[in-house]
């Protein structure tokens, strides 16, 4: 309740106080403003917060005077919890702030924001049992002249129940049939938070055909073959229908349209994911047109793999042989370009 007290210490984090210490805010310059950008060199891995302690990191926010493609594909951003020698995020700071496309966007979803596409922020709470850890590493091979952040912590008490952030970074073009791994095979106790996928359909092989008829699949403590939960396509994901166009909702939404490009997200806030065992999480890159379209592009050497089509009556016709040539709407197998970030909690 807000106007409960708590007993939670409150710091911040920056190049006015890298350590958060208690009483030591601004002193440089005799407490006038001293220091509150530094440059990121080509290469160079700056650590933003090395803090030891019990708490919740609650807000961070980064702004950069290079917003470019290069950049925020390619300027990445490290997370270590308690001691961790492997990061449990490490994700472009682009994707990691729901802009898979390498544009920067103004929006505002439930955990995501950028103030007029000018700065990163995000309130996904972040608790950590003895030592929180952040770096952005320079992989973009652009000199970075101004580099400002705050992360935002509270110090508190955190229960056993309590899991650590983590996030899991994908790029590349699938193979035909192989399903997009949002999230793979991840073992042991947490709770998926949700999404952000950047497509980039292949408009060469598949001219203005649309890519997103693939379901969301998610396989649940020791499901194999069939998933527990499975969506119906990927814009019905972000709740949108009928293709998908630019809108911004608390847990769903497209931030940016390019083309036929896109960067989607989803979040489970109120439909929450947990799993006690394990956890996958996959798109089926798959994609549908009128089956004229469609063939001609097979014929110009598009890959495809048939799924159903429908000329009044839905056929399914993937793996099996048929002697009728398919006619109307068709389902398809296809390759495409996916970015894609998943975020979740894991004890």
């Amino acid at each position: 309740m807000l106007y409960r007290f708590q007993n939670s210490e409150p710091r911040w984090i920056n190049f006015e106080n890298p350590k958060g210490e208690k009483g030591r805010g601004g002193v440089e310059n005799n407490g006038a403003k001293g220091h509150a950008w530094e440059h990121l060199d080509v290469d160079e891995r700056k650590v933003l917060c090395d803090f030891e302690g019990c708490g919740v990191i609650r807000r961070i926010w980064i702004t950069l005077n290079d917003r470019s493609p290069e950049v925020l594909q390619n300027v990445f951003l490290e997370m270590y919890w308690d001691g961790a020698e492997k990061p449990q995020v490490n994700v472009p700071i682009g994707d990691f702030f729901c802009m898979g496309l390498g544009e920067m966007r103004a929006f505002e979803n439930r955990f995501f924001s950028t103030a007029e596409g000018r700065s990163f922020c995000c309130a996904v709470p972040m608790p950590f049992f003895n030592r929180a850890v952040i770096v952005l590493n320079n992989r973009s091979g652009r000199f970075i002249n101004n580099l400002f952040y705050d992360i935002d912590l509270s110090l508190e008490k955190l229960c056993d129940e309590d899991m650590l952030f983590c996030a899991y970074f994908h790029d590349g073009v699938n193979s035909i049939e192989e399903n997009v791994e949002i999230l793979p095979l991840t073992t042991g106790k947490g709770r998926f938070l949700g999404a952000n996928i950047a497509v980039f359909p292949d408009e060469e092989k598949y001219p203005d055909i649309w890519w997103g008829e693939g379901e969301v699949k998610i396989y649940l403590d020791g499901d194999k073959i069939y998933p527990t939960l499975a969506g119906t396509g990927a814009e019905d994901y972000v709740g949108s229908a009928w293709a998908i166009g630019e809108f911004v909702n608390s847990s769903q939404g497209c931030v940016a349209k390019k083309g036929n490009a896109v960067s989607m997200y989803r979040f489970h806030a109120d439909d929450p994911i947990y799993f006690s065992e394990s956890i996958s999480v996959q798109l089926q890159a798959m994609g549908g047109g009128p089956w004229e379209k469609v063939k001609a592009a097979v014929q110009n050497g598009a890959e495809c793999s048939l799924v159903t089509y429908d000329d009044g009556e839905l056929h399914h016709i993937y793996k099996k042989a048929s002697e009728n040539e398919p006619a109307g709407y068709v389902n398809f197998f296809r390759k495409d370009r996916y970015r894609t970030v998943a975020y979740y909690y894991k004890k």
